[in-house]
């Protein structure tokens, strides 16, 4: 990148010919090129530049998608372990159910063996009363 024209397309001998033209003379012409094409020439990139970053971008994107791919196998193994739990507790609480419902059964079947003996006792209480009213009367 020593030459400035090759670098920033400035046609530096043209540029002090134009200054001397203007009324300066050969070594302000040639100062003043110097000063205004250094800058320049130190913002350009070269192809070389482009293709060094070209080849630093394309082993960040290997790198990231290295560590894309791993996250995403964490990722993926954490979940399938949160969904083994959470079948493991949906089996416990079926089962939990399962037997709540077999209680239930119990006590309603318990409740209703009660309620018949009441009211097998209030018929036999009912039907002593008609007796016992017919033989008053």
């Amino acid at each position: 990148m020593s030459d400035p024209m090759k670098a920033t397309g400035l046609d530096t001998l043209k540029a002090t010919r134009s200054l001397e033209a203007a009324g300066f003379n050969a070594a302000q012409a040639e100062a003043l090129v110097t000063v205004l094409g250094g800058p320049i020439t130190g913002t350009v990139a070269s192809k070389g530049d482009v293709r060094e970053l070209r080849l630093e971008l394309k082993a960040e994107i290997k790198d990231l998608r290295v560590e894309l791919k791993e996250e995403i196998t964490q990722l993926r193994e954490e979940t399938r372990a949160e969904i083994a739990d959470l079948r493991t507790q949906f089996a416990s609480l079926s089962r939990q159910v399962a037997d709540v419902r077999l209680e239930v059964r119990g006590g309603i079947r318990s409740l209703k063996a009660r309620m018949y003996r009441l009211l097998l006792v209030q018929a036999t209480v009912i039907v002593g009363l008609v007796l016992g009213l017919q033989r008053l009367l």
